[in-house]
């Protein structure tokens, strides 16, 4: 440890360990007592422990669980504390992207970093180098390992072994756990004929025969199924949904199984790709297995599925909110297109079976133009203040602005630090051609040569960081230009054009009560002005007097007991205006037929229009809604590289930040 370091640092230990490297036995209590015992033999003061178990050393700093609090006092003033200890190298990170990125922030913030096992810290250019060196050599194991065990799981897919993780129903490992042996073979009773055991070649015969034979749709195939006391793999029961994934797996329909198949990209445990698109680990490798059905069965398999599967509409609308509302029952709801009928719903998963005949929720559908509108007007209102997209983007921005001084003076010494290493290489040659010894000086020069690598890889990754920080920087602007467009064209724009904006404020809608019953105010009447875009005029003794004369004119029968045409007047503007029906009007209006008599002789002969003609000006309420809505809280976030449509490092971290009154987050309750 360098002398500059005086006995009263005060210290913090990073204790991290990956999940094969707690299967071996060296957990977090291992850490911590070395890392105990260096601080203590230092005379350090000890401040505070962050704990990452069980995680990857690929990770980012802001992709793991305790490190961010770490960095969070990192940046406070002051400063609780000034040294980082570590108990080898490979806690802090296993990749460049991840050891570098960490340290250098940390050097950015006045914080140095120490490594137990090699007693180095990087408060010098010597130390410096020696824990560049480490780390080097951490990468290289670590990309040894990798590149081994990826090639030998390849070897074995190509050769028609099992590569590992999970196999197709209706197949099973042979020779599981033989190093080199296992196999995919049909999951078959053995020849001896004595199992009685259930195998899943029994379930899919079975299925294929509810199916084509019975004519039944998966539902009825899975109700058949489970009444059976047939089950999945893992014990679950049969619902249509995974029988026909099942029924229509590649396995089922032409024998093969694909080892790192790019369709499975970006889905759950999926294939990863490269930069080219393909398979990042090795090639993809398709693997040929034992057929259970023969081509023709699987041909009538596929006819009779096909028969039975709903098919989306062909134009079918676009539901911006689909996965983003949430009901009572927890579950989100999603866009439903009503057949034949005219309108859009939204429909909750919670309506969805667990398996045929099971119980589902009560929540009720929700008209889709009502809920997109009133959920747009939120979005819109926040889009249209510029200090709270600003305020978003700080966090995720964290404090990049800052430190491209840093950067700048970084790439600057690592360029001189590469001259002078030219230097000794030019100066190495020279003496290689007076020297008797080539061998040595071969050696001397593949030395420098590989320190000089070492350099310039890290120049590289410091022009790499100062770049996202200045694209940091155009973002917060692109933000700005975001509540620009929002004064502008956020009304108008498509339901497509909305689903991205859903998607870049991460936008999320809770329905905060009952979705109420839709009322019945979608009458001629209600129509009349909801077609014309017109409140209901509030009939005042000053908005009467403005058509007194229009209805004074009109004629009347004379009849005792007969309402004024003010009375009737205001009768049809209080239905319009509540949604209620004839018959639930208050009865200070009497018997309804005669109001309802009036009302169309007025409509027939052009009356109303002129009346209403009239009122134009006058105070008015707005409609009820068609389809009412309960409370929503309406709450959203946001990544503001998505704006610039800057491709992510495959390891970087989206750290999206929060608006609310008291700071970052923002939500709104929409009643």
């Amino acid at each position: 440890m360098s002398k500059t370091l005086a006995a009263t640092l005060r210290a913090v230990d990073y204790l991290r360990v990956s999940t094969e490297q707690q299967k071996q036995g060296y957990g977090i209590s291992y850490s911590a007592k070395k890392t105990a015992k260096y601080v203590q033999r230092k005379s350090w003061t000890h401040v505070d422990t962050f704990k990452d178990e069980g995680v990857s050393g690929s990770l980012s700093w802001q992709e793991r669980d305790d490190l961010p609090r770490l960095m969070k006092l990192a940046r406070q003033q002051p400063r609780p504390f000034d040294i980082v200890v570590v108990n080898e190298t490979r806690a802090i990170g296993r990749t460049d992207r991840a050891f570098y990125r960490w340290v250098w922030e940390l050097q950015d913030l006045g914080i140095y970093v120490a490594v137990v096992d090699k007693d180095i810290d990087n408060t010098t250019e010597e130390g410096e180098a020696q824990m560049r060196e480490e780390a080097n050599y951490a990468f290289k194991e670590y990309t040894r390992i990798r590149v081994r065990t990826q090639s030998g799981i390849q070897e074995k897919a190509e050769e028609g072994g099992h590569p590992g993780g999970a196999h197709p129903y209706g197949w099973r490992i042979e020779d599981q756990g033989r190093r080199g042996e296992s196999r995919l073979v049909l999951d078959v009773c053995p020849a001896d004929g004595h199992c009685t055991a259930v195998h899943e070649t029994d379930v899919l015969e079975r299925a294929w025969h509810l199916v084509v034979i019975e004519s039944r749709n998966c539902r009825q195939a899975a109700m058949a199924l489970n009444a059976e006391g047939a089950r999945t793999r893992t014990g679950k029961l049969w619902t249509a949904g995974n029988l026909r994934r099942v029924l229509q797996s590649r396995a089922v329909r032409t024998a093969q199984m694909i080892y790192r198949n790019p369709e499975t990209a970006g889905k759950s445990n999926g294939t990863k790709l490269g930069m080219d698109g393909q398979p990042a680990n090795g090639q993809t490798v398709v693997i040929p297995l034992p057929r259970f059905f023969s081509e023709a069965e699987v041909e009538r398999l596929g006819k009779a599925l096909a028969r039975n599967a709903r098919t989306r509409k062909a134009g079918a609308s676009v539901h911006p909110l689909s996965k983003r509302v949430y009901g009572s029952c927890g579950r989100y709801y999603t866009g439903l297109d009503r057949g034949d009928r005219p309108g859009r719903m939204y429909r909750c998963s919670g309506k969805i079976e667990a398996y045929p005949g099971a119980k589902v929720c009560t929540c009720s559908q929700v008209d889709a133009d009502a809920l997109e509108g009133r959920v747009w007007d939120e979005v819109c209102a926040l889009l249209q203040d510029p200090e709270r997209l600003t305020a978003m983007a700080m966090d995720w921005l964290d404090m990049a602005t800052g430190q491209q001084g840093n950067h700048a003076e970084r790439i600057a010494d690592l360029g001189k630090k590469i001259e002078a290493q030219d230097d000794a290489i030019a100066n190495v040659m020279i003496v290689a051609a007076r020297s008797n010894s080539p061998a040595a000086v071969v050696k001397a020069v593949k030395t420098l040569e590989d320190e000089r690598e070492e350099l310039v890889r890290l120049r590289t990754e410091a022009e790499v960081w100062q770049k996202e920080g200045e694209l940091a920087q155009q973002r917060a602007h692109d933000l700005q230009s975001l509540a620009d467009l929002a004064r502008t064209r956020m009304r108008k724009m498509t339901a497509q054009e909305k689903t991205e904006v859903c998607d870049l404020l991460d936008l999320k809608v809770t329905l905060a009560g009952p979705v109420p019953k839709k009322t019945r105010n979608d009458d001629t009447l209600t129509a009349w002005f909801r077609t014309r875009g017109r409140g209901v005029p509030v009939l005042d003794d000053a908005a009467w007097e403005a058509v007194r004369a229009l209805f004074e004119g009109s004629e009347v029968r004379k009849r005792a007991g007969r309402l004024p045409h003010r009375q009737v007047l205001e009768a049809v503007l209080l239905k319009a205006r509540t949604g209620q029906t004839w018959k639930q009007l208050p009865d200070e209006y009497g018997k309804t037929t005669g109001i309802t008599t009036r009302y169309q002789r007025w409509v027939a002969s052009g009356l109303f229009e002129q009346a209403m003609d009239a009122l134009a000006k006058c105070e008015s309420t707005p409609l009820p809604d068609l389809y009412p809505l309960p409370p929503l809280l309406v709450e959203g976030k946001i990544d503001p590289r998505i704006l610039v449509r800057v491709p992510a490092e495959p390891e970087a971290t989206v750290t999206r930040a929060r608006l609310t009154s008291q700071g970052n987050s923002y939500a709104a309750v929409s009643r």
